[in-house]
C-alpha cells in the first residue's frame, strides 16, 4: 500500500468531480466503528503532533511520517505541514518537564510555536501538556485494542488519505483559527482567557472533550494506519 494507491482508492469511490473529492471512512467502513466526526477527533489528536509523540506508537517514526500538523509558523503561506516535526525540546534542564516549559517560554512573542499570538504563557503550557497527556491516554487505552484487532488495509488506505477524507481540512481549520484565537476544540465555541480557577473549569471541560473512548479509538486507528508507511 502506498500514497498513490490511497489517492486512487478515494478517487475511485467519489468518482470524477470538479469539486474536491471527499470520502467518509466512517460510513464506507461501518464495521470499523469510526465515529461520524472521525476527521475532527483525529485532527485534534494530531494537529500538534511531533516525531517524539509518534514514537510512542511506533519507534520507527521519523521526520517523514505523513501526519499533517499545524505549521509552527501559523502565519506561513502553508498553514498545514505534510509531516509532523521534531518537538525541538532542549536539554538544559534535568527533567523533561522543565525542558518542555523552557521550550514554550523561549518562543513567547514570536508566533512560531504552532499556536500563534493569542495564547498566554499559562495557556501554552496547558495546551502542550494536554496534548502529551492525550497521546499517553490513547496509547494506554485504545492502542492495545487496535493492535489486537487492527483495521484492514482498505480502512487504512481510507484513513491515510488525508487530502480526501477531511482530516487535513480539519487540521487546516485549527491552523486558521490559531491566527485569531485560542480554540481548544473544533466546535468553534468561545473560551475565556485562562486567568483564574473559574476559567480553568471551562478549559478543563473543553480539554477533556476528546478523551472519550470513541475519539481515542479514532485516533488510535489513524495512527496505526499511517505508521504502516514508516
Amino acid at each position: 500500500m502506498d500514497l498513490l494507491l490511497a489517492a486512487l482508492f478515494c478517487t475511485s469511490i467519489v468518482g470524477l468531480s470538479t469539486a474536491k473529492p471527499t470520502v467518509n471512512c466512517s460510513s464506507t467502513f461501518p464495521s470499523t466503528k469510526l465515529s461520524p466526526n472521525y476527521n475532527e477527533t483525529i485532527a485534534h489528536a494530531i494537529h500538534s503532533m511531533t516525531v517524539e509523540g509518534l514514537k510512542l506508537f511506533n519507534i520507527k517514526a521519523s521526520e517523514i511520517n505523513f501526519v499533517p500538523t499545524v505549521n509552527q509558523d501559523v502565519f506561513s503561506d502553508k498553514p498545514v505541514l505534510e509531516h509532523a516535526p521534531k518537538d525541538g525540546f532542549g536539554n538544559d534542564f534535568h527533567t523533561s518537564t522543565m525542558n518542555v516549559i523552557d521550550r514554550i517560554l523561549s518562543t513567547l512573542g514570536n508566533s512560531k510555536d504552532g499556536l500563534g499570538p493569542h495564547w498566554s504563557a499559562i495557556e501554552r503550557v496547558a495546551h502542550v501538556f494536554h496534548m502529551q497527556d492525550l497521546w499517553e491516554r490513547i496509547k494506554a487505552t485504545e492502542w492495545p485494542n487496535v493492535l489486537k484487532t487492527p483495521p484492514s488495509d482498505e480502512v487504512c488506505t481510507c484513513l491515510s488519505s488525508v487530502d480526501f477524507n477531511g482530516i487535513k481540512d480539519a487540521v487546516g481549520w485549527v491552523a486558521n483559527h490559531y491566527k485569531t484565537g485560542t480554540p481548544i476544540t473544533l466546535l468553534n465555541r468561545p473560551i475565556p482567557k485562562l486567568t483564574d480557577a473559574t476559567a480553568w473549569s471551562v478549559w478543563k471541560n473543553r480539554l477533556l472533550h476528546y478523551y472519550t473512548p470513541e475519539a481515542m479509538r479514532d485516533a488510535a486507528n489513524y495512527l496505526y494506519c499511517v505508521s504502516k508507511f514508516w
